[in-house]
């Protein structure tokens, strides 16, 4: 063996070794938040969140023989519906069970963020990239919970990686892996549909890859045909065009917000400021505000990189353009509700890209005092959202919860009054109520949202509840100043359904239970 053969080998044998580490490390990384995430959120009741119960709800009506849009009314593709129902069929209806998706969900995002950082910076800063996306963005109890942008947002950066190893690796299998992927988020978010699609231009529009093109598009049509054929079995395909019409129609009616927006405003963040406590709210704003400033920082920096002339020869320069189109597709892929709190689903690719470029361009000791700092915050962050979250324990008919005082106390008292199979009815967007009570819904509609919903939905619900009226109500009558406050879009608009209100009122009296986040529990009048 030639002395260049010997350091060829070497080398070789070095890259194959670093690449083990590498792979280990994100082993590691995805165990230990799976870990703790669970042991923070796995069965941890979080009463704040409004949607997690439409996909529980839903999840469960599946498993009695329902299909969604047919039988009962579901405003997104069924991707999410039939993932937690699969979920429920292996290993109960229980709450632990639908947040054990969650917790993979989120852990898988922890392990690819420090991948693709380690692959393209190194090992200490994908660890620091990763603990600052772990401890802001897992901070906040409310986003911890079922919904369908996990799927979608979990799917898609496992393509973008896939994708991203392929370029670099040259696998082709991989490219088709990943074109699945991109089939499945957008099976479960549509709108997800568009990172496919730049994918594939970005693929056929450079000659050298055109060829791997051919692989992620039959990916991407092995699995949409088995959708096609999972739709045309069960009978929906009809169904779920009709609802996609209806979603086009209404949803952004009463979702829209603006970019980087937040629930209530910011400016009420800072009303009696002042002095040196002005400069702490700031820097919370602006950790808080992340999700909206990464991508900005990501695209811009990866802008500046690829225009530097110093920057030449580099395997970044091959992928870090696609990784900016893919995160400008994730941005507008959350339209029309781009508040910080959605942007925070699509915030593990920019915190990665973001993470890369500082360590391409910020000075190493200037890096290193950037990220203490960072990782205070992050801390702080973490330790307040997740503070006492273990609670006490409370049996209910979905499994031993966790919860804090307050809230183990209103769902006791609750379950002591509704038991399974009771027929309950929940007005206007509290569905995780039928999921902790078991009780059987007699309309077709988990949640009746004003503004969202059409006068005509209400009528249909108000037939069936008259159809057959139901033992117990669960009812809140709604504050348009805090729906506002929650969906600005909907001002000027009626947010009373007057005729199915009036009904409820007129049939059901209050119990004496103290209201559940403002919902009133009512019994009916014999």
């Amino acid at each position: 063996m030639t002395p260049c053969q010997y350091a060829g080998s070497e080398l070789r044998r070095s890259e194959q070794a670093a690449q083990v580490i590498q792979r280990s490390a994100t082993v590691l990384v995805f165990g230990a938040a799976a870990l703790l995430l669970w042991w923070l959120y796995g069965n941890r009741l979080i009463l704040g969140t409004n949607d997690e119960g439409i996909y529980l709800d839903a999840a469960e009506r599946i498993l009695h023989g329902q299909q969604p849009y047919r039988d009962f009314f579901g405003y997104m593709s069924p991707g999410s519906f039939w993932i937690h129902a699969l979920v429920f069929r292996l290993f109960g209806t229980t709450l632990a069970a639908a947040r054990s998706l969650v917790v993979l969900y989120a852990a898988l995002e922890c392990a690819l963020v420090y991948w693709l950082v380690a692959r393209f910076a190194s090992p200490g800063c994908a660890l620091a990239t990763t603990f600052l996306f772990f401890a802001f963005e897992t901070s906040d109890a409310s986003r911890m919970t079922a919904q369908h942008r996990w799927d979608s947002a979990a799917f898609s950066l496992a393509a973008i990686a896939l994708c991203t190893g392929a370029l670099i690796d040259r696998r082709r299998l991989w490219f088709a892996v990943s074109g699945a992927l991109m089939v499945l988020a957008a099976i479960a978010t549509p709108s997800m549909a568009l990172l496919g699609v730049i994918t594939l231009v970005w693929l056929v529009w450079q000659r050298e890859l055109r060829p791997n093109a051919a692989w992620f598009l039959s990916g991407m049509l092995a699995a949409a045909t088995l959708f096609f054929l999972a739709l045309c079995l069960n009978g929906i395909l009809g169904p779920l065009a009709a609802q996609m019409a209806w979603l086009s129609k209404n949803y952004s009616i009463v979702n829209g917000m603006p970019y980087g927006s937040i629930v209530g405003g910011y400016r009420a963040l800072f009303d009696g400021v002042a002095g040196w406590e002005l400069g702490i709210s700031a820097w919370l704003v602006f950790c808080m505000a992340l999700p909206a400033v990464l991508p900005i920082v990501s695209l811009a920096g990866g802008a500046a990189f690829l225009l530097c002339p110093l920057q030449r020869n580099d395997a970044l320069r091959s992928v870090l353009p696609y990784l900016m189109l893919c995160i400008a597709a994730l941005v507008i892929s959350i339209y029309p509700r781009a508040d910080v709190e959605h942007l925070s689903f699509v915030a593990p690719l920019p915190y990665a890209v973001a993470g890369i470029l500082a360590y391409r361009w910020v000075p190493t000791r200037l890096r290193a005092w950037l990220t203490l700092w960072m990782a205070v915050w992050a801390v702080a962050f973490f330790a307040v959202g997740a503070g006492g979250l273990r609670g006490q324990e409370v049996r209910t008919p979905v499994g031993n919860i966790r919860a804090n005082v307050d809230d183990g106390r209103l769902v006791s008292g609750l379950l002591e009054r509704v038991h399974p199979g009771d027929s309950l009815f929940v007005y206007p967007y509290k569905p995780l109520l039928y999921f902790l009570t078991q009780g059987e819904n007699p309309t077709r509609y988990s949640y009746v949202q004003p503004g969202l919903m059409t006068p005509q939905d209400a009528a249909l619900a108000l037939a069936d509840l008259k159809r057959k009226p139901p033992q117990w109500v669960i009812y809140l009558d709604l504050d348009p100043v805090q729906f506002e406050r929650v969906w600005p879009a909907a001002a000027g608009h009626d947010l009373h359904f007057q005729e199915l209100e009036a009904w409820i009122k007129g049939n059901y009296r209050a119990s004496d239970l103290p209201p559940i986040t403002g919902y009133v529990l009512m019994q009916r009048q014999q």
